[in-house]
């Protein structure tokens, strides 16, 4: 056994790092596909730099999931709403024909109660002429009435009939968005899943050397942290908002208050300052005014990627609040590239 302090040898230095080399291509080589139609096969990485490569392109493909998720979502939401006012439409139909039945009941009881005949005979019985036109008249828009009411009654029936056929459409395309809404979230879970594998691995593997860039879930960072302006008017309350999240955990399809993704924590913000947004970074691109990079002012959103599936709250001095990706937390950042565009909420 060679003494303490004894320099190692060439051999087992070369022998350490080719063991932690096998390990990364066994640990990694599993994780070559997600299982969606756009996404291709990664390299196993042999080196550190390349293993971070690896993540930033599963988080970019996470981003992507959690976008398409989210944007099932609104659908869905749409969906229930035109459900819930189909439904209100389907009960005031309800209503017309049940009280079209009870005014027609009512008067089929009383004809049944006088005779069919009762009223010709009250007219050709009279001695006064006036008074047996004026039940003639009587008995012709009586006769009217009761077709008007049999019309209506078949018009409110086939109304009810059409509101019920648009509910069960309604219902099956309800059906078929929740089904599709699952399957991408079980694509996110799984991406999910594999991300947190590769950090821990990464992690492992560098022991105990830690990560050249800031990609693992280190511990959070001080609520609050950052430097940057706060803006004014209703930004600033964004503002505000998004730097008392910061140091909370991402989560997908999260909008508060123990976790948010990256849209719903600038959904959440700007809804303080009475703004609503929806809760998908590419439909929030198409809410407020677009503004070039030179006219960022605190509040403005950041968006990134081609098709956009991230965005962050500017905070001022080249800096942005973001919600990051799985493994990590709500964060200060630099304004990063990939930025395809900016938005103010506001206008």
């Amino acid at each position: 056994m060679p003494p303490l302090g004894a320099r190692r040898t060439p051999h087992r230095q070369w022998s350490r790092h080719a063991a932690r080399s096998v390990l990364l291509a066994a640990v990694l080589l599993p994780l070559t596909v997600l299982s969606t139609g756009n996404m291709t096969a990664l390299a196993t990485p042999t080196t550190s730099a390349r293993l971070e490569d690896q993540l930033d392109q599963l988080n970019r493909q996470s981003d992507q999931l959690v976008e398409q998720y989210n944007q099932s979502n609104e659908a869905l939401a749409r969906i229930r709403k035109s459900l819930k006012g189909l439904k209100a439409q389907a009960t005031g139909a309800e209503d017309d024909l049940r009280k079209l039945q009870a005014s027609l009941g009512a008067r089929a009881s009383a004809a049944y109660v006088q005779g069919a005949g009762s009223a010709v005979a009250a007219v050709l019985g009279s001695d006064d002429p006036a008074a047996a036109i004026a039940r003639v008249q009587v008995l012709e828009l009586l006769a009217t009435n009761d077709g008007d009411l049999m019309d209506q009654l078949g018009v409110a029936g086939k109304a009810l009939d059409a509101r019920r056929s648009d509910l069960v459409a309604a219902e099956k395309a309800q059906a078929a968005e929740v089904k599709h809404l699952q399957a991408k979230k079980a694509e996110v879970e799984r991406a999910a899943d594999k991300t947190r594998a590769l950090l821990a691995r990464m992690r492992a593997a560098d022991r105990p050397a830690a990560p050249a860039r800031p990609s693992s879930p280190v511990a959070p960072p001080p609520a609050g942290g950052g430097g940057g302006g706060g803006g004014s008017g209703s930004a600033a309350a964004a503002v505000a908002f998004a730097r008392a999240q910061v140091g909370k955990p991402y989560c997908y399809g999260g909008a508060g208050m123990s976790c948010f993704d990256c849209s719903g924590l600038t959904m959440m913000a700007w809804k303080q300052a009475g703004i609503s947004l929806p809760h998908s970074s590419a439909s929030q691109y198409n809410v407020g005014r677009r503004i070039s990079a030179s006219e960022l002012q605190p509040g403005d959103l950041i968006f990134y990627y081609s098709p956009i599936s991230h965005v962050s709250i500017y905070i001022g001095g080249g800096q942005r609040i973001s919600a990051t990706h799985t493994g990590d937390y709500v964060r200060v950042q630099s304004l990063g590239s990939s930025i395809v565009g900016y938005t103010r909420p506001n206008g």
